[in-house]
């Protein structure tokens, strides 16, 4: 009866989510806070919730608002390294040769559908996740929302220091041979949109985060802790992953390097976690040794 009751908020979440992507409308955290909440009711546990979730989400828009205003914070925007490092890879640009073989403009696929969708439940799956661990242990929950945070200040410090154009942008501009707007003819085909409040349409945009590819990083960092936590359950994950990185490479939303980088940015938030947790462990352990000698009479 116990796991029922955390399994229904979690069927709920996914509901919600799954109707917001359909009428295209990008789950924003905040969004997802005001339905998490709701979902609370189910368990009795809203002031446990408002405690641990506050802090997380204030930390996130305040990477949301700063992310907004790296534009104006440099000009110089990276073009030629991204292009050069994946033809050298490759001998040529995979979003390219991608497009070449699986993308039919007269026919949406359903690989086509896979990835748009993928690609804009960038923020849904990472709090659904979160919901879930603390929903079953709080303490997993702190360790994963403070590597999220982590990555996501990494990438935005990045940003500031090394602007990159992303493949659609770089095509746009004619610095690459033409790329198909795959997402658009997909969303054209999803339900009409529908508009939900959110404090994101007060952030602005960066369209030059490109190094390193979050999209790519979030599903990362979520295996990680997965299988941290259910060891080999967490391969489940691994198609997911997998996805997403096929998904924002075949939409011309970011080169391969991107992900390469996202990587290295991800298990280091990892282990930086990792090892924190470790010796803060030791040092409770330390003491409640401390504590229980202390409590042993002298002879």
């Amino acid at each position: 009866m116990k796991k029922l009751v955390y399994i229904l908020p979690i069927i709920y979440i996914l509901a919600v989510s799954a109707y917001m992507i359909w009428h295209r409308a990008w789950f924003a955290p905040d969004q997802f806070f005001a339905f998490a909440i709701i979902a609370t009711l189910f368990i009795g546990r809203i002031k446990q919730f408002l405690a641990d979730w506050i802090p997380m989400l204030l930390f996130l828009f305040g990477y949301e608002y700063l992310r907004g205003i790296v534009p104006y914070l440099t000009q110089n925007v990276h073009i030629f390294p991204m292009i050069r490092a994946d033809t050298l890879l490759f001998g040529s640009l995979p979003t390219i040769t991608l497009q070449s073989l699986l993308f039919n403009i007269q026919s949406i696929r359903w690989y086509d559908y896979m990835a748009v969708t993928l690609y804009i439940s960038h923020f849904v799956i990472p709090m659904v996740i979160a919901f879930a661990f603390w929903l079953y242990d709080r303490k997993l929950f702190r360790d994963y929302t403070t590597g999220f945070l982590i990555l996501s200040y990494m990438a935005f410090f990045t940003y500031i220091i090394y602007p990159a154009m992303p493949p659609w942008m770089a095509s746009d501009q004619g610095y690459i041979p033409p790329l198909a707007k795959i997402m658009d003819q997909v969303l054209a085909s999803f339900s009409h949109p529908i508009s939900v409040p959110s404090i994101y349409r007060f952030f602005g945009a960066n369209l030059v985060a490109a190094v390193p590819s979050l999209h790519a990083a979030y599903p990362l960092i979520i295996f990680l802790f997965l299988a941290k936590r259910v060891k080999y359950w967490s391969l489940v994950a691994v198609p997911y992953v997998l996805g997403v990185w096929f998904a924002v490479v075949y939409l011309g939303e970011h080169y391969v390097i991107d992900i390469v980088i996202a990587i290295i940015y991800t298990i280091i938030a990892f282990m930086f976690v990792t090892r924190a947790r470790i010796r803060h462990n030791k040092y409770q352990l330390l003491a409640h040794i401390e504590r229980m000698y202390a409590a042993v009479p002298a002879v």
